[in-house]
């Protein structure tokens, strides 16, 4: 008897599945805003930067160690038992909040509406829906 192709992909689609790929996603965000300053890491500290002044290899290191320890929580969640229900809800309520933040700097509020034009708004719109389709799979995994 075949299997059922829509049953094969809804392992993909598991709460399990979405949480080790959004816990990936913050490793490889940690790791790379470390090793070559580049990544969302990096244009979130950029931005902070120039909005209110500080050291932006500061931020950078700042921001990559709170990505890293975010997807290490995630992971580690999966393949631990016994991690406090209380401190589960903090450290998600706390991703989503770094993660909301990072859209409201980088989609919002370093954006100059004026002077986008073209093909630059559905380069915009792409980053946007990207980053609201990974805060949906936080909150997704959240409950």
């Amino acid at each position: 008897m075949a299997k059922d192709p829509k049953a094969s992909l809804q392992i993909v689609a598991s709460k399990k599945a979405m949480q080790m790929l959004i816990a990936l996603l913050f490793i490889a965000m940690g790791i790379l805003g470390f090793s070559s300053g580049r990544g969302l890491g990096n244009q979130i500290s950029r931005e902070l930067s120039n909005m209110f002044g500080g050291d932006n290899e500061l931020l950078l290191y700042l921001i990559s160690t709170l990505e890293l320890l975010c997807g290490l929580f995630l992971g580690a969640q999966l393949l631990m038992q016994g991690i406090p229900d209380k401190f589960v809800k903090l450290a998600h309520m706390a991703i989503v909040i770094f993660w909301l933040a990072m859209i409201v700097i980088l989609d919002v509020l370093t954006i100059d509406f004026g002077n986008i034009s073209g093909s630059e708004w559905f380069s915009w719109i792409e980053q946007v829906v990207l980053h609201l389709i990974v805060l949906a799979g936080i909150v997704q995994i959240q409950n």
